[in-house]
């Protein structure tokens, strides 16, 4: 059961209020750094948010997580082991493509 709002929701509130209200009020480098924290706050908040879709895209990527699933991915793609594997194509762009969702987000309305 979740709690109402999520940490990624108070932290998205948390990050308009200092950029909508605080930042205004700002200028020079307490501005600069304010600004930095805001975009932080977001990519945590969108972090927090994509959990899931992170986590599915990580287990497609590497199938049952363990300790060398990841060395195991790496020396097999090096051998041209997975070359021309449509399932690892699409897991890795899903993957990617999650992680772009999160550290550079399309903007709202493009």
């Amino acid at each position: 059961m979740q709690d109402e709002p999520s940490g990624a929701a108070l932290l998205d509130a948390a990050r308009r209020a200092l950029t909508e209200e605080v930042v205004p009020g700002l200028a020079g480098r307490p501005r600069y750094v304010a600004l930095m924290v805001a975009n932080a706050i977001g990519i945590a908040a969108r972090e927090l948010a994509q959990a899931g879709r992170l986590k599915d895209a990580g287990t497609r990527v590497l199938g049952s997580p363990g300790d060398d699933a990841l060395d195991d991915l790496v020396r097999a793609i090096r051998a041209g082991a997975r070359d021309a594997d449509p399932e690892l194509h699409d897991a890795l762009s899903a993957a990617a493509d999650a992680a772009a969702d999160i550290w550079k987000p399309a903007k709202a309305g493009a």
